[in-house]
């Protein structure tokens, strides 16, 4: 198959997926009444055609969403969002656009609606003559200069010029009784009243502003529900909203002091309202606070299973009042790779191989203080101990904590600054320290791998107006972590790295979202002052692997396994190199190659070589993808297309090598959130990798006593002259490898497992 056949395979076999549903599933729509096949707006100029179809009932049978009408043109049910006739609706339809324009300051519109019988359906037109709009002449407002609100008139809703809209009207109304409700004028009220003379399009507008007094908050009561059990003090609950008597009256603040009160996890219920006389006009405003609390104690277990994680437990022990004050304590352990390798040839294909199938942990200890100096504040400390590794790249084992200061900006929006010191050991990165900063050595590999403090500071800002936490239909999403390590802060890694993040996801019609994300990341290596390289050859710019950038994987660029896109190298023994492929009459090389580094290994089969990921410095990543409905309320399909790439320090920022991985997906919505299967398709073919090996030395001791010398033997089986030693330095080889390339569709498919949206 040629290029031009796989960039088509991935939207074939999902249209072959669609129709298979659309045949599968029970016939839909059957019934008597006519399909609309079309709906028609004629004359229609202030308004379009899609804010007039929104006004109405009856709808016209369409594609449910743009992404799909290659499916919708060959008359695929599943894609279709078929409508039918509601022929005693249609009357008020016409009435109903009418009420859209004369709301909008069009009183002399008028709506004519003609139907069209035909063999497959009907269609519907709707002649609109939309006439002269009533203009606001003048508007005019009393009573606002008895007040004290600065920016009180600015920025209205309705000013002179524009058509006089009953809405809008409204909307001014509601704006000047918010901003007095703002600056202390609980009682505050507005009366609007217009005028149009007989036979005029122009309309005189006044406004009434009735502040009533200047207003405090008065008494501030708690009281809990009878199904409370009380162990929260009262002073902790009244701290957590940012008023207090004799305060000026601020309807936000009731608002904002009932969210804070929602943060803290004990409290399942919270009411803060006015405890007045909805009638009197009282210049002290008493509030009253009504919560309900939650256990205490907590424990929760959970299990689960990736194609990244394998199988994997979690447990958690949390006390939501620990030593009074609403504190947090909870303590957490988790465990990842089990039974790796067993089952890491298929269910777990993308744990690793070798030591990065053993078990994965982590313990940890966390307090949280709910309120620092501020409701808006809170404390979080973090001892930790854990075993974590990133696939064939490096397995990392640390003890630390963190103090994190958190701060809420206003709604979904936090400010965070960290400090994490932990003593970090590094494991089977050998690969990395070589291939980036040619530190080969086994003296230079432990110098670097061995304990090491890494202590960054950070700050993150997280702004999320998304409509929902696990599965957002509307709204965005941003995100900004910045990090600095230096030997001031108790590093011996010392860095700058950034990464930032945002989301968009924007409905579609019925249960279809489009959904768009884009990452990008960069870091800028600095000194390693930790144990030192016993061979002088410290590099200035070393970049730990923790901290550096990788992609692909379940929530990346799905095309590709977890960490298989960016900088990677080939790593293969001495002894496999020495040897002699099947049907070959020669070695892939001569040791005296291999010594020298010269050695061309390209003759080496594939699969005796293990790829390893070494990271880059710099990352961009970008995620578009379509969720619609399935057959069942529980089921959503996908269509999605990753881009990204991970460039390393030195390497030029080319996006000609972003790599495009299109591919299909489904969800099915769980209690514990959306499982997820999605498969990716990779166009990528071949690339040229480093290869790394053992480094070899002639074995000066008699072979065959068991002293572990390599002795290369040809096809007939005859050794070589002088037998060699595998030494525990590795060796770059200077030829690159050509690797990677598949000549079949179904090997360009990689398959994801995991829980949750990929974001």
């Amino acid at each position: 198959m040629k290029d031009g056949g796989y960039r088509l395979a991935p939207f074939l076999v999902a249209g072959g997926l669609a129709l298979l549903g659309s045949v599968a599933g029970p016939l839909a729509g059957q019934t008597s009444r006519p399909e609309v096949r079309a709906i028609r707006f004629e004359g229609n100029q202030v308004y379009g055609n899609d804010a007039l179809s929104r006004a109405i009932v009856n709808r016209q049978t369409a594609c449910r969403n743009v992404f799909l009408t290659p499916l919708c043109a060959f008359g695929v049910d599943f894609a279709i969002d078929r409508r039918y006739l509601d022929p005693d609706e249609l009357p008020r339809d016409a009435l109903r656009i009418e009420a859209y324009y004369w709301l909008r300051g069009y009183r002399d519109a008028r709506v004519e609606m003609n139907r069209t019988d035909g063999p497959d359906g009907v269609t519907l037109t709707f002649a609109v003559e939309e006439g002269q709009p009533v203009l606001v002449e003048s508007l005019e407002i009393t009573g606002a200069e008895e007040v004290d609100a600065p920016g009180l008139l600015d920025d209205l809703p309705l000013s002179v010029g524009r058509p006089m809209s009953s809405l809008r009207i409204e909307a001014v109304r509601d704006t000047l009784v918010s901003r007095l409700r703002e600056v202390g004028y609980a009682h505050a009220d507005v009366f609007s009243g217009f005028n149009i003379p007989a036979d005029s399009h122009s309309a005189t507008v006044d406004f009434i502003v009735d502040p009533g007094p200047v207003t405090r908050f008065g008494e501030v009561s708690v009281e809990w529900t009878p199904e409370s059990q009380t162990h929260l003090d009262e002073t902790s609950v009244r701290r957590m909203v940012p008023f207090s008597q004799g305060n000026l009256y601020r309807f936000s603040q009731l608002v904002e002091g009932q969210r804070n009160l929602y943060s803290l996890e004990l409290i399942q219920a919270a009411r803060v309202t006015e405890a007045r006389d909805t009638l009197a006009r009282d210049t002290v405003i008493p509030v009253n606070i009504r919560i309900t609390e939650g256990d205490v104690h907590r424990v929760r277990t959970g299990a689960g299973w990736s194609t990244a994680d394998c199988f994997s437990g979690d447990a958690r022990w949390a006390s939501r009042n620990f030593l009074g004050g609403a504190r947090r304590l909870s303590v957490r352990a988790r465990i990842s790779n089990i039974l790796a390798p067993q089952l890491n040839d298929f269910v777990c294909s993308q744990v690793g191989s070798g030591d990065f199938t053993r078990l994965n942990g982590q313990a940890s200890v966390e307090l949280i203080q709910p309120w620092v100096f501020s409701p808006r504040n809170s404390l979080t400390t973090n001892a930790f101990i854990e075993r974590q590794s990133v696939r064939d790249a490096y397995i990392r084992e640390a003890i630390g904590f963190t103090v994190a200061l958190s701060r809420d900006l206003g709604r979904q929006a936090t400010a965070t600054v960290s400090y994490q010191p932990a003593l970090t050991r590094l494991a089977a990165g050998e690969v990395f320290f070589c291939i980036s900063f040619l530190l080969c050595t086994a003296e230079d590999i432990d110098a670097f791998s061995s304990a090491n403090w890494l202590s960054p500071l950070g700050l993150n800002l997280a702004l999320n107006r998304s409509n929902r936490l696990l599965n957002p239909t509307a709204g965005y999403s941003m995100a900004l972590d910045l990090e600095y390590a230096a030997g001031w802060t108790g590093s011996d890694f010392a860095y700058r790295r950034a990464l930032g993040e945002a989301a968009g996801y924007l409905g579609l019609g019925e249960r279809t979202v489009l959904a768009a994300r884009v990452r990008a990341g960069m870091v800028r290596p600095g000194a390693f002052s930790g144990a030192g390289s016993p061979s002088g050859s410290v590099p200035a710019d070393l970049v730990h692997p923790q901290k550096r950038f990788y992609a692909g994987g379940a929530a990346s660029v799905r095309g590709f396994p977890e960490y298989g896109l960016g900088p990677r190298v080939l790593n293969a023994s001495a002894l496999e190199l020495l040897s002699v492929p099947g049907g070959e009459s020669e070695p892939v090389c001569l040791p005296e190659e291999l010594a020298a580094a010269t050695c061309d290994a390209s003759a080496l089969p594939s699969q005796d070589f293990v790829v390893r990921a070494t990271g880059g410095t710099r990352l961009l990543e970008g995620n578009l993808e379509l969720r619609f409905p399935l057959r069942g309320a529980n089921f959503q399909g996908a269509t999605f297309v990753d881009v990204g790439q991970v460039w390393d320090q030195g390497a030029k920022l080319d996006f000609g090598e972003l790599e495009v991985t299109p591919g299909v997906g489904v969800r099915y919505f769980s209690p514990i959130g959306p499982i997820r299967v999605d498969v990716g398709y990779r166009f990528r073919n071949a690339e040229s990798l480093r290869v790394l090996t053992n480094a070899i030395e002639p074995c000066t001791v008699v072979p065959g006593n068991g002293n572990g010398c390599l002795e290369p033997r040809r096809v007939d089986g005859s050794s070589g002259a002088i037998p060699w030693i595998a030494s525990e330095d590795l060796l770059p080889l200077g030829p690159e490898v050509e690797y990677g390339g598949v000549d079949s569709f179904w090997q360009r498919l990689q398959l994801h497992f995991s829980i949750g949206q990929a974001f």
